[in-house]
């Protein structure tokens, strides 16, 4: 009885699925659909800059002791207003402690600033100091995440738009839209090294010491894409 029971069930179930699997095909040669892309792109001026520092007793031959150096580097860094505690991290370190065979010391800093100005500051009081060894290596903004989301509602906004528009010309409208393919796999933002113009600071603050040195940021930008589909009404 039971194995009858269980085999009447599964019949039923098979029934079923084939069944809602004819309707859900005639529904989709029936029902009028349009399909369209969205995208969007936010440009943002970075807030979170990163500056790579290197001192190395190797600049003047052992003359300047790295002890000197980094004293120099926390004298010019405060007078920039620079918070040394929360803004500058140690990334490598070889000092006296690790030398050998009367190998000289270096040590790499990572300073992060908040505006192309604060950046020029420290590039400025940096090269005061004969500290030349300073590059930029990131720019990036603190908020990201929000960002790509203002970036992935803009981009179904933009596929709505676009769907309302085709369905206008035609002189239809469109419904609710019922499926959307999110194919955007990383909506980073577009940092390539033409993105942070940093123009040899270094250089050109040696060639003219007069001359402030000049740091640019252009704009961040993030990229969304993705595709909708929406029923489309009839007249």
């Amino acid at each position: 009885m039971k194995r009858v029971f269980i085999g009447l069930v599964a019949a039923l179930m098979i029934a079923i699925g084939s069944a809602t699997n004819a309707v859900a095909q005639d529904l989709g040669q029936t029902i009028p659909t349009i399909s369209v892309n969205g995208s969007a792109q936010l440009k943002v001026a970075p807030n979170e800059i990163y500056i790579s520092i290197k001192l190395d007793e190797t600049d003047s031959k052992g003359k300047v002791t790295l002890d000197e150096q980094r004293k120099k580097m926390f004298s010019a860094l405060k007078k920039c207003g620079v918070d040394i505690e929360k803004q500058l991290a140690v990334t490598d370190m070889s000092s006296s402690l690790f030398r050998k065979h009367n190998s000289l010391a270096a040590s790499n800093y990572e300073l992060k600033v908040a505006s192309a100005e604060e950046a020029r500051k420290v590039f400025e009081a940096l090269n005061g100091n004969e500290i030349s060894k300073v590059n930029i290596t990131r720019a990036t903004c603190s908020n990201m995440e929000e960002l790509h989301t203002k970036a992935r509602q803009m981009a179904i906004l933009d596929a709505k738009r676009r769907a309302t528009e085709l369905a206008e010309a035609i002189g239809q409208s469109i419904g609710a839209c019922y499926e959307i393919n999110d194919y955007t796999t990383s909506a980073q933002p577009v940092m390539l090294s033409r993105a942070v113009k940093s123009r040899n600071i270094a250089m050109d603050y040696a060639a003219n010491e007069e001359a402030e040195p000049e740091v640019e940021f252009e704009q961040l930008t993030i990229n969304y894409n993705l595709s909708a589909k929406f029923l489309l009404n009839l007249k």
